[in-house]
């Protein structure tokens, strides 16, 4: 359980860092630039209800972990 809960966690962070920031190659070295604002749609809202749901999936079960 403890596994699936830092995944899950891992799973949520990087779908809303995906959403912000974008990873560039500049000269052979990777920089992490702040992606271009643009409107939000349903794609967008869909994705970060699915990371913070994940999230939140991820801390109950560490917590189960813990628990019991």
């Amino acid at each position: 359980m403890l596994l699936t809960g830092i995944l899950f966690l891992l799973i949520g962070l990087l779908i809303i860092l995906n959403q912000k920031y974008r990873i560039v190659k500049i000269q052979g070295g990777r920089t992490i630039e702040e992606r271009e604002r643009k409107e939000k749609d349903n794609l967008d809202k869909y994705k970060i209800l699915l990371a913070i749901f994940s999230i939140i999936l991820g801390v109950f079960c560490i917590i189960n972990y813990i628990i019991y």
